[in-house]
Parts: C-alpha cells; structure tokens; sequence
C-alpha cells in the first residue's frame, strides 16, 4: 500500500470542508490500487488502524473544479466517492484524451463547465 499523494490529499481537504465528520479519515487512508483504464485513473484506498464508527455518508463529491496538465489538452475532472461514511476512491477522468496517469506538474483550477 502506498501513501496518499500531494494531489490527492489536496482533493480530500476540500471533500472534509463539506464533510467535516470525515476530516478524522484522511490520516487512515492509504491507497490500495491504481487501475488506468484509457480515459480515466481509479485510486482506491484502503483503511489503516481505523476503529471509529462512520457517519452514514453517501456521496459523489466533486469541488466544481478542474485539473490541469501539461500532458493534456483539456485537463481531468475528479469525482471523490463516499460509500457508507467510508472514503472508497478517486476516479480522474479526461475528456476522451488518452492518458497514462501521471501527473506530473498540475493546477488546481474553477470548471468552466455552464459558464
């Protein structure tokens, strides 16, 4: 198991600004398994030494926000999913460009999407 990355654990800040009952989480988390898939990268998580009961969250948590990369056009959306109070994984998705799932140098930047 690995530890959460910078990005990630940025992305998780802002889903406990939401949910602050999940804030106590984030310190358990350790990721489980990448799996790239063409379009997308899933980051799975796991839990580690944590016994607390969780607040019965279900959510699909995104912050209106987009991520940018030199490796892509049009940047990644990211959709955060909670399931049972429990933080499950990240799901990073291109707009249909091919993408290998490295990150590299990033910026955290408001969607225009509707505007």
């Amino acid at each position: 198991m690995e530890n959460i990355s910078e990005l990630e654990a940025t992305l998780l800040n802002g889903l406990t600004e939401k949910y602050p009952s999940l804030k106590p989480h984030i310190p358990h988390l350790k990721v489980s398994k990448r799996q790239i898939s063409g379009f997308s990268l899933y980051v799975y998580f796991s839990y580690v030494d944590f016994n607390e009961e969780p607040e019965m969250i279900n959510s699909l948590f995104s912050n209106g926000e987009k991520i940018m990369t030199p490796a892509l056009k049009d940047g990644l959306s990211y959709v955060i999913d909670v399931t049972a109070g429990m933080i499950e994984h990240i799901e990073f998705s291109t707009y249909k460009e091919q993408w290998d799932g490295t990150f590299g140098e990033y910026q955290i930047v408001e969607s225009e999407i509707g505007n």
